[in-house]
């Protein structure tokens, strides 16, 4: 790691629960880890990230400042924006449309995209995930209790 990468990772790391929300406003609806499934409650669901269920027309926001590193096109509906921050990376999942391009220096609570409503449930959700090099990290713990 270069050494602007490393300061970076050591700020990110010494934000450990007060990193800001990546919505302004929304609940966590579905943790961290194993999960019963939301339907079929005999089943268990593992989720390497958190879903939270957020306002109609909202926007995904960077959590801390950081590097665009890959815009993804997961459907035509469904994109993701992953940002680096030294060692970590930060993903935000489930945009409709994205408002940043790879390689684009981006700060805390900048606006990233809108987050994609579910035509069939009619919920607008972001799932937001959070890792050290490739090991998930349970993002919950990062955010601040607002």
């Amino acid at each position: 790691m270069t050494p602007e990468n490393k300061l970076i990772a050591d700020n990110f790391r010494a934000n450990r629960g007060n990193l800001p929300w990546p919505v302004e406003k929304g609940f966590i609806s579905l943790g961290y880890g194993d999960q019963p499934h939301p339907i079929y409650n005999t089943l268990v669901v593992h989720n390497s990230g958190v879903v939270i269920t957020t306002n109609d027309g909202a926007n995904a926001r960077a959590v801390f400042g950081g590097e665009v590193s890959s815009v993804m096109v997961l459907s035509p509906s469904n994109k993701a924006v992953m940002i680096q921050h030294g060692d970590y990376f930060t993903i935000y999942q489930n945009l409709s449309s994205v408002s940043v391009s790879k390689g684009d220096k981006v700060s805390i609570k900048q606006n990233l995209g809108r987050i994609r409503t579910n035509g069939d449930t009619g919920k607008t959700e972001i799932k937001f995930l959070l890792l050290q090099n490739t090991t998930y990290n349970n993002p919950q713990s990062w955010l601040s209790n607002r």
